[in-house]
């Protein structure tokens, strides 16, 4: 048993806590049905309520980041309110890749809410920008959890049937049931600054415009000016209006002049004197791009109340969350409250509550991508490295002399503040869910449960523009949506045992009604009559409106059936059936599970060394549900009216009437064992998973009258390891202990099949790379131009000194080799110190960051040593990893302007996939809880504990093939989108505060 310390008071209690974890560990399984850990046959990984927050992390996943084997979780960008990719045992669908989040045995909705970003779209077939409205588990509040439990195989899920097939996460509120009798009050709190950190490392030798490098001074200007000044005034750069009326001053590009070396050029904010403007130092600006991100803040409020007496328990619990940006004016606002009661009316009948509500509200969060309304595209992709920030800062409300809006480009751009202060996306989200039991318990081995479940939440978005390049009549867009789901259970609980058989069983019946409503409106291409008047009545031309619905009905009855005989043998048996809206047949799902405890059974295996051994196997059938309206023949409307009448047309994709939800045979081996005498813990598991009947949509012959058509096809396999190791290395020496927890995995992938003469797939593209299921190959291989190499495997240098290029090459592949985690935790007596190793091996990514980075010559190896002066030899000077050629076999010799070579990266899709390895420092805390007999003097105060926190405190490693230094983490979107490609996302974001705890 563990030492504990404990205030003396009157009707002491004081309940052992074991020492040996493995010993009748209890978790939580499917349908929030608490059972032994020792009697399952599968997988099952949970997290407990002090290691979810005591970092103080700002949401569930990321509180999760690195702590589960096999679950890789992803953040898109460091923007306040982003979301998350979750995925458990890696990708195998060419739809939805992410888990069902269950809370208190009850689903809820998990959508990546997303909006194209300001008429921008971001999908399959273009580059275009997204606003990441945040995951819906982002609604739940960290510090209301008990614990989450993660269902990674299939025999782990199966009583889900068609919505298990990407494993399940369960997560249980608290409710107070752990708490002594009486009323206790809890407070806590967290305050932390936080700042950008790891930015694309940038060149400051070379400043904005053309040809202004001293090797094409000499190649092509020495002979034609008296002075390098004289011809880049003439050639390179010299600001007029920046419309184009100078000397390259639209150029948004740093191929420009060299700085900090006394030149004197006209710039956007050179005094004008006579109508003259004024040549000023050209002089570089190494912090312009760190200028423009500000300091942030988070601060985070909760307060709790839990009544426990004889018969009943109340939780009850009020959150407040505020986020301040690291982008200028950019927020979020949450406010949380929760409540969970438990009442037991009689010895028949119990009854219990959980409700939560969230409301999130920004005054702006910041679109990514590709886009104008991403003001990271204006200064991170196409910048000139000598802007003075500071000064776009001042005037960005003002007009220049020509009456245009103040920035250092015109033509292509607006001023990063003007953006982020006059173009705001606006947002607001109310959400509601929860559920009610009750339970009848007319025989001692039986048990009866009706239970409601609901979830439901409405929101407001209205993006603005006051004015940008796109819209210079002004835009706005107001989008409205609804979803709610309704789940109804009727579940009859048996259990009993006779002699040294345990019977746990369980049969039941579930109704599901999920709708979905949105509506938009708001200008159209023609933009506003006023500019900054956001109404209906002011647009001018069509308008835009849109109205959208969905409406899915499930029925599903389950069953399950364990049996345990003396602790040492179990078997589980579960099956479930469901019939959905959404397709045609119903679909039966099955699953079976073995474990056996040969410690149990031999009890001389147990020794000092060895203490517990544990094998497990597990099969099962589990499925991944449709969406709505994908079997029938339908007419959708135009967004647009012609002469103010409708406009009605049918989709291009034909539908397909025998449509089924995708299949998932899975099995999965396992061991757990203990040694010295439990202080050493490892869980082992093997797992495969087979994935077929893929939901695609395939050309099909323009004379169907359709030009695409959904099928079930394609078969995926994934194979993989997952490693958990917990080890109590020095356990309470002088008061000191160490626990290390360690866990790795690693999946691998493979395209076995797909349609009947189609041997590629397109998961998603973007900019011309390609995310491809491709037949042999793992899921998400990345394809496009690369280089064309010859029959000894050289690369070939065309006549202009350039690498030649291949179209649709293999250039990478999104899945990691493997993935960890490794925590530890220090204690000494009262204080306590803990850190998070998160870290990957592989995985690419195509980031446009890069490409366009290197194109515009921003990036700092675009002006690496002296190769502006002197000009490259491709092989030689830059890619110096490969033997490069010319036509007819001998070595390159051709020196081409480090501007040419840089610029082909655009071309050349190879050279802007990086790797995604990574070794990062997730969080730290360091923690002094108050000693009980201090605390017992004040007669009021129960605990109490302050922490240091850093959250994201430092990448520590990234790959050399990833030359940018992006963070590998930042992704365009959450969802199978995003997955591979990176786009102007906000860098990651370091969290240093302090937090508080204190129960009365």
């Amino acid at each position: 048993m563990q030492t504990q310390e404990v205030a003396i008071k009157p009707q002491l209690k004081v309940i052992l806590k074991s020492d040996a974890e493995v010993l009748d560990e209890v978790v939580v399984t499917a349908l929030g049905i608490s059972r032994e850990k020792k009697a399952l046959g599968y997988a099952v990984q949970e997290v407990g309520a002090t290691e979810l927050t005591k970092g103080g992390q700002l949401n569930v996943g990321s509180a999760l980041s690195g702590k589960m084997a096999g679950v890789q979780i992803t953040q898109s960008g460091g923007a306040v309110g982003s979301s998350q990719r979750i995925v458990v045992r890696g990708n195998s669908s060419f739809g939805e890749n992410q888990p069902l989040i269950v809370v208190d045995g009850v689903p809820i909705i998990n959508d990546q809410a997303t909006s194209n970003a300001r008429g921008n779209d971001v999908g399959t077939n273009n580059n275009g920008g997204v606003l990441d409205l945040g995951s819906g588990m982002n609604d739940i509040n960290p510090d209301d959890i008990e614990s989450i439990s993660v269902l990674k195989g299939g025999s782990a899920a199966a009583l889900y049937g068609m919505r298990a097939g990407n494993g399940v996460i369960l997560i249980t509120t608290k409710s107070g049931r752990k708490n002594d009798k009486g009323v206790s009050v809890s407070y806590n709190m967290d305050f932390t600054v936080d700042r950008v950190y790891n930015l694309p490392r940038l060149q400051n030798k070379y400043g904005q415009g053309a040809n202004g490098s001293e090797y094409i001074y000499n190649r092509d200007g020495k002979g034609s000016y008296s002075s390098y000044s004289d011809y880049v005034l003439n050639e390179s750069f010299n600001y007029v209006d920046g419309t184009g009326n100078g000397v390259n001053d639209n150029d948004d590009e740093s191929w420009g002049p060299r700085l900090d070396i006394g030149l004197m050029i006209p710039q956007f904010n050179s005094p004008i004197v006579n109508g003259v403007r004024q040549a000023t130092p050209w002089v570089s600006n190494p912090n312009n791009i760190k200028d423009f991100f500000e300091t942030g803040t988070s601060q985070n409020h909760n307060l709790s109340v839990t009544s426990v007496k004889e018969n009943s328990t109340v939780r009850a619990s009020l959150g407040y969350r505020n986020q301040i940006g690291t982008i200028p004016n950019t927020d979020m606002r949450k406010i949380t409250g929760q409540m969970n009661a438990t009442y037991n009316v009689n010895k028949y009948i119990d009854f219990d509550i959980a409700m939560n509500y969230t409301n999130t509200n920004s005054g702006n969060l910041i679109a990514t991508g590709y886009t104008a309304s991403n003001p990271l595209q204006s200064i991170l992709q196409w910048f000139g490295r000598q802007v003075d920030m500071k000064v776009l800062k001042e005037k960005y409300n003002e007009l220049d002399e020509n009456g245009n809006r103040y920035n250092w480009n015109q033509s292509f751009h607006v001023n990063p503040y003007y953006n982020v202060y006059n173009n705001p996306n606006k947002y607001d989200r109310n959400r509601f869910f929860g559920k009610s039991s009750v339970f009848v318990k007319p025989f001692s081995f039986l048990k009866i449960e009706g239970r409601l479940g609901y979830d439901m939440y409405s929101s407001t978005l209205n993006s603005q523009i006051l004015y940008d390049t796109e819209h210079t009549n002004g835009w706005f867009r107001d989008i409205r949506e609804t979803q709610k789901e309704l789940n109804a259970d009727v579940v009859a609980y048996y259990n009993d045992q006779f002699g040294k058989l345990s019977v746990n069983g369980l049969v039941g019946a579930n109704y599901r009604d999920l709708n979905f409503s949105q509506s938009s409106q708001g200008a159209g291409s023609e933009g506003l009559t006023v500019p900054g008047l956001y109404t209906m009545s002011n647009v001018k031309g069509s308008p835009y409106t849109n109205m959208d619905h969905s409406h899915i009905r499930s029925n599903s009855v389950y069953g399950n059936l364990s049996l345990g005989w003396d602790s040492q043998i179990y078997a589980d048996v579960s099956m479930r059936n469901d019939w959905s809206s959404t397709i045609k047949e119903d679909f039966f799902y099955p699953a079976f599970s073995l474990s056996w405890i040969p410690t149990e059974t031999f009890k001389s295996l147990q020794s000092d060394v060895m203490n517990y051994l544990k094998f497990r196997g597990s099969w099962a059938k589990i499925g991944n549900a449709t969406d709505a309206y994908m079997i029938g023949k339908y007419y959708y409307t135009d967004d647009y009216t012609i002469n103010g009448t409708s406009q009605f047309y049918k989709p291009t994709t034909a539908p397909y009437e025998e449509l089924r939800p995708e299949k998932i045979l899975t099995y999965e081996l396992g061991v757990e064992a203990s040694f010295l005498k439990n202080r050493l813990r490892v869980d082992l598991t093997y797992y495969n998973k087979e994935t077929s009947d893929q939901i695609m949509t395939i050309e099909v012959p323009r004379s169907t009258g359709y030009s695409w058509s959904l099928i079930n096809a394609g078969k995926v396999q994934n194979k993989g390891i997952e490693l958990q190791i917990t080890a109590d290395i020095i356990k309470n020496l002088g008061g000191f202990s160490w626990t290390a927890r360690f866990n790795w995995a690693k999946d691998k992938s493979k395209i076995q099949e797909l349609s009947e003469g189609l041997d590629t797939y397109t998961i998603n593209n973007n900019w011309g790379v390609y995310n491809y299921a491709k037949v042999g190959e793992s899921w998400g291989t990345l394809y496009g131009a690369s280089f064309k190499y010859d029959d000894n495997g050289n690369v070939i240098i065309g006549d202009n000194g350039l690498p030649v290029l291949a179209a649709n090459q293999k250039i990478g592949n999104v899945t990691p080799k493997w993935i960890g985690g490794f925590q530890n935790e220090f204690t000494y007596k009262n204080l306590s110190l803990g850190f998070l190793l998160d870290f990957r091996k592989g995985g690419d990514f195509f980031s446009v960051t890069q490409m366009f980075g290197a194109q515009t010559g921003i990036l700092d190896f675009t002006a690496a040593g002296n190769i502006r002066e002197t000009g490259v030899i491709v092989g030689k000077d830059v890619l110096k990893d490969k033997k490069c050629v010319l036509a007819d076999g001998s070595e390159n010799n051709i020196t081409v302007s480090a501007q040419d070579y840089y610029q082909s990266y655009y071309s050349n899709k190879q050279m802007a996939v990086c790797d995604g390895s990574f070794l990062k420092l997730r969080e730290i805390h360091l923690t002094y809880t108050f000693p009980k007999s201090l605390l017992s003097k004040t007669k009021f105060i129960q605990s109490a504990n302050v922490s240091f926190i850093a959250n994201n405190v430092a990448i520590l490693k990234l790959s050399k093939h990833n030359e940018a230094k992006i963070d590998p983490e930042s992704s365009i979107a959450s969802d199978n989108n995003g997955v591979g490609f990176e786009s102007n996302s906000v860098p990651p974001t370091r969290s240093l505060g302090i937090k508080l705890g204190v129960t009365f």
